[in-house]
């Protein structure tokens, strides 16, 4: 941890465990992304609209690289995530995460520190 924005270290640091349960599936390895094996999503597995999705080869989405996300929003192949906040909402929501509030504000903190 430590390249992006200092925020509170006790909540990365519960924010990493949140990451490792819910996460960390997809966004694996050095880069947090799984794309380095190939693995591609369909937009349903994402719940972001599939119409940038169908524009390209594989009509798949690959999992973004984690690595200074906190440097390049808005987020979202669509810019529909103004904020890390919105993302983890969103994630929260669409994969059924039943992170509470506070988890959710901890996950964004360790978010940052990649």
């Amino acid at each position: 941890m430590g390249a992006g924005p200092a925020g509170p270290v006790a909540s990365a640091a519960r924010g990493r465990a949140v990451f490792d349960r819910s996460c960390a599936t997809c966004h694996i390895g050095g880069s947090g992304t799984d794309n380095n094996n190939g693995t591609l999503h369909a937009p349903a597995e994402t719940g972001v609209d599939g119409a940038y999705a169908a524009r390209t080869a594989n009509k798949a989405y690959r999992t973004t690289p984690l690595r200074a996300l906190w440097q390049h929003p808005p987020y979202f192949h669509d810019g529909s995530a103004a904020t890390l906040v919105d993302v983890v909402a969103h994630y929260n929501r669409v994969r059924s995460l039943g992170l509470a509030a506070e988890q959710q504000l901890d996950l964004v903190e360790y978010l940052k520190s990649f």
